[in-house]
């Protein structure tokens, strides 16, 4: 599977844009801030309906604008499919498949899996549990549609119960019946949602681990955990028991919403004790790990996305990534970078067909 055309309206910097596209390695170079990264996002927004940088649809409208659209031409089996999504300010959006809707937009997760590998990504090490959630949540999601509507599941029924806790503290309406139905459902799509994140993460991280060893270029020992209340206590006992501090503070407190995933170098935090070689080196491995799961399980190589990465890798890390590229381990790849000159020295060995675009101000020339 590979795009061959990508056009844009009114998205973010760029009033309209054409980038035609090579099966092989795309680079778009240009200054900060002249919309390079821009386009990785426009790819990624076809993939996932939604920014990786914004998830606010209304904010990724070209300014003063009413609308924005994203158009992919991919081929897939030596079949054409066109996608795009249309976004109008205060509208619903719409998203089109060889111009069928799909009836949710959950239909389409994993349609054309996608892997993206930007400087931000340290946030999965350094933030809160919500990222590193929604890391792990994007993974499964983009082969388990099961999962992926039991999420959704828990996800509505826990805005109802909040809604019910928040009246219950407030002292408005309180219904105790609707309330027990809530934590009914949420039990029940909690425990999927868990026993799922566990089987995943257990065949996960030995693939990880080989990737952070070939990257880190050592044997040393790391790990993930899965840190989950419910790992001590099953879900319907866990919500029976914190029923009370729930009605006290307004929210649920305890659930799989809660939950987090450890790293660990040894038996250290990475967060705390890794040096930023090894966080580079762990949070690369994690997004290559990534790949290579859904390549084996869709039996499609992802499309790679690679946000300015080059300047902030090493030598020996660029050079093991380069190897992975030289040897066709991915398939289509799309590269944002500064320096036209610096592109052209990384993939001067690699025999793959290379096209390059200058981005300006959201003018794109083919180099």
């Amino acid at each position: 599977m590979h795009l061959s055309a990508l056009n844009i309206a009114q998205f973010k910097n760029y009033a309209t844009a054409r980038v035609i596209c090579t099966p092989g390695i795309n680079c778009f170079v240009g200054k900060n801030g002249s919309g390079k990264t821009n386009l990785l996002d426009a790819i990624y927004y076809l993939s996932f309906t939604k920014s990786y940088f914004n998830a606010q649809d209304q904010f990724n409208i070209k300014h003063d604008e009413p609308w924005l659209r994203i158009e992919g031409s991919y081929k897939r089996n030596e079949m054409e499919e066109q996608v795009s999504l249309f976004v109008q300010r205060g509208e619903r959006k719409v998203l089109k498949v060889n111009n069928n809707e799909p009836k949710k937009f959950s239909d389409h997760i994993g349609h054309l899996p996608l892997v993206m590998i930007t400087p931000n990504d340290i946030m999965l090490i350094q933030e809160s549990s919500e990222e590193r959630r929604k890391f792990l949540d994007g993974m499964i999601s983009q082969t388990d549609k099961v999962y992926l509507s039991n999420l959704l599941m828990y996800n509505r029924v826990l805005e109802h119960r909040n809604r019910q806790l928040k009246n219950y503290q407030e002292g408005q309406s309180f219904d105790p019946v609707l309330f027990e139905t809530y934590n009914e459902q949420l039990c029940n799509a909690g425990k999927l949602i868990y026993e799922t994140r566990k089987a995943f993460l257990d065949k996960f991280i030995h693939v990880f681990r080989v990737f952070y060893q070939d990257m880190a270029s050592t044997d040393e020992w790391v790990n993930i955990v899965y840190e989950s209340d419910i790992n001590h206590e099953p879900f319907d006992l866990l919500i029976k028991r914190s029923e009370h501090s729930d009605m006290m503070a307004g929210r649920t407190t305890k659930g799989i919403h809660k939950d987090d995933i450890g790293f660990f170098i040894g038996d250290y935090a990475l967060k705390k004790f890794g040096s930023q070689g090894q966080q580079k080196s762990f949070i690369i491995a994690l997004k290559l790990a990534q790949y290579n799961y859904l390549k084996q399980l869709t039996g499609v190589k992802p499309l790679l996305l690679l946000d300015d990465i080059f300047e902030k890798l090493d030598a020996y890390r660029l050079e093991r990534l380069l190897m992975m590229i030289a040897e066709d381990t991915f398939g289509q790849i799309f590269v944002s970078d500064t320096h036209l000159e610096r592109l052209q020295q990384v993939f001067s060995s690699i025999p793959a067909h290379v096209k390059y675009f200058n981005i300006d101000n959201g003018i794109i020339n083919e180099i």
